[in-house]
């Protein structure tokens, strides 16, 4: 991981004796764009990922009965295993890159 960011620093620095300083700022910010894309659309993905949160509430005090917000089943005591198989298929998100 060092030496990939070791041959990027070397390649933006010769990026910037080759060209213009102009050109090499309007790349690295066209970099920086598109990585702000990537995170704000990966922040609203996950943002809408739980399917059954908005009707949950409603469908419990109706039916009085406790609603699952993993499967929209309802709700029991999970097995180890199934706690596990749920943690492991937890959606990846980028705070957990920087944590």
């Amino acid at each position: 991981m060092k030496d990939v960011f070791v041959l990027l620093n070397n390649n933006i620095r010769e990026l910037f004796r080759q060209t213009s300083f102009w050109i090499g700022v309007i790349i690295v910010l066209q970099v920086l764009m598109i990585w702000l894309i990537i995170y704000v659309y990966l922040e609203l993905s996950d943002s809408n990922y739980h399917f059954y949160m908005n009707t949950k509430t409603s469908m419990e005090s109706i039916h009085h009965v406790k609603i699952d917000k993993y499967d929209g089943s309802f709700e029991r005591e999970l097995s180890t295993e199934e706690k596990l198989i749920r943690k492991q298929n937890q959606r990846w998100h980028l705070r957990k890159l920087f944590k």
